[in-house]
């Protein structure tokens, strides 16, 4: 609650809009002296001189002359100005040029709210219902949130509201009630009841509702509700064409549905029980990576690689390697690739091995490179294998040999790796690496590349295409099926 003390202090009179909730009809004030409470008629020049020294006050105070400020809403509010009164208030709950004290502020709540500030009563509300600065009582919360609300205060209807959202001061939870009370102080532009208009409908689950809300916060400045809403468009994404062997739609912590790619199928299976705790943030990160958002994904994923969760550490080195929404840092890649790959992520182990081989971060390691990459091969990671094919192959820091080239670019293949498929066609149709020529088994492997994207195997297949006999093509079209469906077993003449 002491968050929501700080929302709701602040909102009413920061900036521009301070001045629309200064009440400007000084036409009957109530004075009080030291020694007695009197109500009178105050005279015009009275009325004229009070506007002119409020108004004096509230510059400064929003000019953050604190000490200006304080000196003159203490002359005021100790002659009873309600409005005075609230700033002292505002001042020392907000530690706004004195020392923070809650008894205080509580003090000068009650002191403007018995001359009919309804502000304060919001403000009152909280405190009792939270009990700090004094006496805790969910009746006097309830009274002073109803007291404002009923005179058409907007944060006093905003904190009542709340109140009904999460079954606090002693009433039962009810979100038809908070709807109705936040609705009324949304339609007065009080910008913090705009997040809970968001929480409440996504509650309900009147998704569209609560992203309009949700964006209405964040278009007001109220970061909290960022959060939120990139969930909310990251939820139900498997509706849309998911892309990828290791898209997997999971569920989030608030029930929805999140589609999500994990950079291998090690972090796809396992993701339920590696992020029970932060699963949420992650998929929120994850999908913003994806949709190509690196600054919100930059916000969420980092605090989670820091925290130590290994995919995210993932990200940041993919972020940190690729220049994508950061500046562009071989060595702080290098670092999160490292972290992710101790905690078991074979792909960072990948990436690491090729910084390592090719020196972009600045020193060549080709020996740590092989013994990472003949180990994430083994362990069945394509991309390794497609690496090793082409190292094999060039004879770049190995013996060069076709035979053990063609061997990983298999491998790869059977793991699904496009590339691997595309480079074995390649072998079959120059008859080279090791394998005898033979354009059916490369029209076979081109169009198994071809289908996975790979532009360069359609010129091939088309080549191959007008070279081979109809019968050739129908058989070889059949055993491009036959191979797909059976995953590649059986595929190979090797």
């Amino acid at each position: 609650m002491i968050d929501t003390l700080r929302v709701l202090f602040t909102s009413l009179f920061e900036g521009k809009q301070a001045m629309k909730h200064v009440k400007k009809n000084f036409g009957m004030r109530i004075i009080i002296s030291w020694v007695t409470i009197v109500f009178l008629a105050v005279p015009s020049f009275v009325q004229s001189s009070f506007a002119q020294d409020f108004d004096k006050a509230l510059s400064a105070y929003l000019d953050g002359e604190y000490a200006v400020a304080l000196k003159e809403f203490y002359k005021l509010a100790e002659l009873g100005d309600g409005e005075a009164q609230f700033y002292l208030g505002e001042m020392y709950g907000l530690a706004h040029g004195v020392e923070r004290d809650l008894v205080l502020a509580r003090k000068w709540f009650l002191r403007a709210s018995e001359r009919g500030n309804f502000d304060a009563d919001s403000r009152l509300a909280l405190l009792y219902e939270s009990g700090v600065g004094g006496e805790q009582s969910d009746t006097l919360a309830l009274y002073h949130a109803r007291r404002g609300a009923k005179n058409n205060n907007d944060a006093s209807q905003a904190t009542l509201a709340e109140f009904y959202e999460k079954g606090d001061a002693g009433l039962a939870q009810s979100d038809e009630d908070a709807l109705k009370w936040y609705l009324l102080a949304a339609d007065k532009g009080f910008t913090p009841a705009y997040l809970g208009l968001g929480r409440v409908y996504e509650k309900i689950g009147e998704i569209d509702n609560a992203k309009l809300w949700y964006q209405r916060a964040i278009d007001e400045g109220d970061e909290q509700a960022r959060k939120p809403l990139a969930r909310l468009k990251a939820q139900n994404a498997d509706a849309k064409q998911t892309a990828g062997n290791n898209r997997k739609v999971v569920s989030s912590s608030s029930g929805g549905t999140i589609a999500v790619e994990f950079p291998d199928e090690k972090a796809r299976e396992s993701s339920d029980r590696v992020w029970e705790d932060d699963k949420d943030d992650f998929l929120v990160g994850a999908n913003a990576y994806l949709d190509g958002d690196f600054s919100l994904a930059l916000e969420f994923l980092y605090p989670l690689a820091e925290k130590g969760v290994p995919y995210a550490q993932y990200y940041m080195g993919e972020m940190f390697d690729r220049g994508l929404g950061v500046n562009k840092n071989p060595k702080a890649a290098v670092k999160w690739f490292k972290a992710a790959y101790k905690n078991g992520v074979s792909r960072a182990g990948h990436n690491l091995a090729y910084i390592y081989f090719t020196g972009s971060a600045g020193g060549v390691d080709r020996q740590t490179a092989l013994k990472i990459y003949h180990k994430e091969a083994k362990a069945g990671n394509s991309h390794s294998q497609v690496n090793l094919g082409h190292i094999y192959s060039t004879g770049n820091d190995v013996p060069q040999s076709d035979k053990i080239a063609v061997r990983w670019y298999s491998e790869a293949a059977k793991n699904g790796n496009p590339t691997g498929m595309y480079q074995l066609g390649l072998a079959y149709y120059h008859g080279h690496s090791g394998v005898n020529r033979d354009h059916d088994m490369a029209y076979i492997w081109f169009s198994l590349a071809d289908e996975e994207g790979v532009e360069e195997a359609l010129v091939y297949k088309d080549l191959l295409a007008k070279q081979l006999t109809k019968a050739q093509l129908q058989k070889a079209n059949k055993r491009v099926t036959e191979c797909r469906q059976r995953k590649f077993k059986g595929c190979f003449l090797l």
